[in-house]
């Protein structure tokens, strides 16, 4: 098999983690660097020991990569995943795919065009505690779901919806409520130099508070999300309760130490104490791994790009219920 070769776009924590996550991937080479910043993306090439550009154009035109990380600050997603697409690469961005819709829109559309694959790094699926679960909701374990509910600190918002679709599929309805204060907001990264950019009907990063509840069909069940900047985060990524008609799990306070949390309640919770503990930064390692396998196989993306705009949609929707105070039927819009 010929290596696969690799490019990053972005300098930034997540940009490090791909790095890391590709060279553990077999037969797989990372070759380059393109960041918007010369002395920055010098700097993460010389401690990559790989190429480095200021210039997607000319990365894409030289080095030829199979695949492209694509992990600059949200709203800089839109023009590196179009490029690369149309240059025939493959695409792994992270999330959020894009901070308005009808830019993820095009990126869905290019990767059809171009017949590459574009997946998203929801890379919270890829915990093995969430896998298990996933399991356990497939075979029946819990039988029906009868309430989902979760709590995180605003930066988890976005993999926790996420993380819902993942267990449960698309819900029917929303009906959400928010209380904002732009203050209050989570900043950009401090070398950015930029604040973020929020379309208007995205919410991304929660700041006092919002909830919302879902309504699922089938079966019908609700499930409930409420994050804010107020969680104490190094403390507490995320909690949620599983309760179904045969059994329930708690998890309490996942951290980037333990994303697997506290698990409490049921037999799973057995199971899920027995697994290793899975870090922040493990979990780049098993999704990055897990696209490259897709890729190496044939197969389809873990989280694809319409995977990605299903949850840029549900956000907007979220958006739309509170700033109605209506609840919004979903099933309309599949």
């Amino acid at each position: 098999m010929n290596n696969l070769k690799a490019a990053i776009v972005g300098t930034g924590a997540a940009a490090h983690f791909h790095v890391g996550a590709y060279r553990k991937c077999p037969h797989t080479e990372v070759k380059a660097v393109c960041g918007s910043n010369a002395e920055r993306a010098r700097a993460f090439g010389q401690e990559f020991g790989i190429n480095h550009y200021t210039s997607l154009e000319q990365m894409l035109e030289k080095e030829r990569p199979d695949v492209v990380t694509v992990a600059t600050l949200e709203w800089d997603h839109e023009s590196p995943v179009l490029k690369s697409l149309e240059s025939g690469c493959h695409v792994l961005c992270e999330k959020i795919m894009a901070h308005t819709i009808p830019i993820g829109e095009r990126m869905v559309a290019a990767a059809r065009r171009s017949g590459r694959i574009l997946g998203v790094n929801y890379n919270y699926r890829c915990v093995p505690a969430h896998g298990l679960i996933r399991e356990e909701l497939a075979r029946g374990g819990f039988g029906e779901p009868a309430l989902y509910t979760s709590n995180m600190h605003s930066y988890l918002w976005a993999h926790m919806l996420d993380l819902m679709r993942f267990f449960f599929g698309d819900p029917s309805e929303v009906t959400a409520s928010i209380v904002d204060d732009p203050a209050l907001r989570p900043q950009a990264t401090p070398h950015a130099g930029r604040a973020w950019m929020y379309a208007a009907d995205m919410l991304y990063h929660p700041s006092v508070a919002v909830s919302a509840a879902f309504r699922y069909r089938r079966p019908d069940f609700i499930a409930t999300l409420s994050g804010s900047a107020l969680v104490p985060y190094s403390q507490c990524f995320w909690s949620f309760a599983l309760y179904g008609r045969k059994s329930s799990l708690t998890v309490d306070a996942a951290t980037g130490a333990n994303l697997a949390g506290t698990p409490g309640l049921g037999p799973l919770a057995e199971r899920i104490r027995a697994l290793a503990p899975c870090t922040y930064p493990q979990s780049f390692d098993h999704s990055v791994m897990a696209f490259v396998a897709a890729l190496q196989a044939g197969a389809p993306a873990p989280v694809s790009g319409e995977d990605g705009l299903a949850a840029m949609r549900l956000e907007a929707a979220i958006a739309e219920s509170a700033r109605t105070g209506r609840s919004v039927d979903l099933s309309a819009r599949a």
